[in-house]
């Protein structure tokens, strides 16, 4: 199969329209996790190397590389996957069970994609106070903005997929700009924080809170929503 290309047209395009959500999960992942959790040297340095192993292994590895290798004519998702599989299954309970699995993947993908960009806009939005002069915005106002944007974004959206991409894309790389700067400045302030990538403090974080910590991963994976 030839692939064509990408145009830089195209690239921006996908930033707005794929990379948009996975660029923003991380962020309102912290700000969760830390809400149930106590912060401290350990816990950070532990959930983020949770975080960071999160988003290679399933990210990268399962979507990225598997879930895109299992294709049908370049085609992918949930519904090709059950195609494949059902290809090696003979009709019968086994057949069912990929049927079942089928379902309940479309579910998920479903659930994902009603609960995101309501996640998405309101971590967004909930940073308003932190801003000098705007310390006067309240929980409810928050809310009420958050409400208004969506509405907006579901209302702009029978435009098309490819007008949406367009709009955003230029804005999604001024945000990975920002994210990439201010990154960078603050591993410069506090280069220890590249230990994370070590898995070992993922381990040590799971093995000292035990069922806590395991609950901990149920807020983590939050970090790879919109990688699908």
């Amino acid at each position: 199969m030839k692939f064509k290309i990408s145009s830089f047209s195209d690239i921006v395009k996908a930033m707005g329209l794929v990379f948009g959500d996975i660029g923003t999960s991380p962020i309102y992942t912290l700000v969760i996790v830390f809400t149930l959790t106590r912060p401290s040297h350990d816990n950070l340095f532990g959930i983020l190397s949770l975080i960071f192993w999160t988003l290679i292994i399933l990210v990268t590895i399962e979507y990225a590389w598997l879930a895109m290798s299992l294709s049908i004519k370049g085609e992918g998702g949930v519904i090709v996957l059950k195609e494949v599989l059902s290809s090696f299954v003979k009709k019968g309970k086994k057949a069912t069970i990929v049927a079942y699995l089928g379902y309940f993947g479309i579910s998920l993908l479903m659930g994902d994609g009603v609960i995101t960009p309501a996640i998405s806009i309101l971590s967004a939005v909930e940073g308003l106070p932190l801003i000098h002069g705007f310390e006067w915005i309240t929980g409810n106002i928050v809310i009420l903005i958050t409400m208004v944007i969506t509405i907006i974004l579901f209302a702009f959206q029978y435009k098309g997929t490819d007008k949406v991409a367009s709009s955003f894309g230029p804005i999604m790389i001024i945000w990975f700009i920002s994210l990439f700067i201010s990154g960078f400045i603050s591993i410069l302030n506090m280069p220890s924080i590249l230990l994370a990538i070590s898995p070992t403090y993922a381990i040590s974080f799971l093995t000292h809170n035990g069922l806590a910590g395991i609950l901990v991963l149920s807020e983590v994976i939050l970090c790879a929503t919109g990688g699908e």
